[in-house]
């Protein structure tokens, strides 16, 4: 193995899931948590695999500014490169990097068609073509099925596979299939969903549909946010 594979290993091997089965360009994934369980810091994970493999990763950031999501992923592969005792591991990161770009917008005036547009000009002007998009903060409670089918349209516009972060509430009950409320009468759209839940002292991921959906847990490391 070497030092890129050992750091940035598929941060879901220990739910069976492979990653680049999961990243298929036209689809829609997401991670449902309540806040403070870790849902950027699970998508970031799933980007730095994602960068080592070679594929280019947008994140759009709908909370943060540029700087914060930068820490994250610093972070991230700092906690990841301490666990794996990596000698030296900042060239391995140096070397995905150009494989990502961070972009933030405002979540009040987000729309699909404004994020075309960026995505548009950044492939037009050959500085960037995304495989996989990480939406982080996106306002579920205001947006329709509609919206949602025209983001998995330019996902397949785009040939990228598509991210998204949903934040749950402690006082809501789930729906009539189980899932959060926020995936009501859009949950088929999605080919993908993976789910953080706390239980007593111990905070489980769980794939909750596509590759291996209710299948044995991982657990989620609550210092390092890294899933073990």
């Amino acid at each position: 193995m070497t030092k890129k594979e050992l750091i940035f290993r598929n941060p879901f091997g220990a739910l069976g899931i492979d990653c680049d089965d999961m990243i298929n360009g036209g689809e829609l994934g997401a991670v449902m948590a309540r806040a403070g369980l870790g849902k950027t810091s699970m998508v970031v994970q799933m980007a730095l695999h994602a960068m080592a493999c070679g594929k280019n990763v947008l994140h759009v950031s709908l909370d943060e500014p540029v700087v914060k999501v930068n820490v994250w992923y610093n972070e991230m592969f700092t906690n990841l490169a301490d666990l794996n005792r990596v000698e030296e591991p900042q060239s391995a990161y140096d070397e995905i990097l150009p494989n990502r770009m961070i972009l933030t917008m405002n979540v009040d005036g987000f729309s699909v068609a404004r994020l075309e547009e960026r995505i548009t000009d950044l492939i037009e002007q050959g500085l960037f073509k995304p495989d996989m998009m990480i939406i982080d903060g996106y306002p579920f409670e205001e947006k329709s099925r509609a919206d949602m089918e025209e983001l998995k349209a330019l996902a397949a516009r785009t040939g990228s596979f598509a991210l998204l972060t949903v934040k749950t509430h402690r006082h809501e009950a789930p729906a009539d299939n189980g899932l959060p409320v926020q995936l009501t009468g859009v949950d088929d759209i999605f080919s993908t969903l993976l789910q953080i839940i706390p239980e007593n002292n111990t905070i489980f991921v769980k794939a909750v549909k596509g590759a291996k959906a209710d299948k044995d847990a991982a657990v989620l490391d609550p210092e390092t946010m890294i899933i073990r």
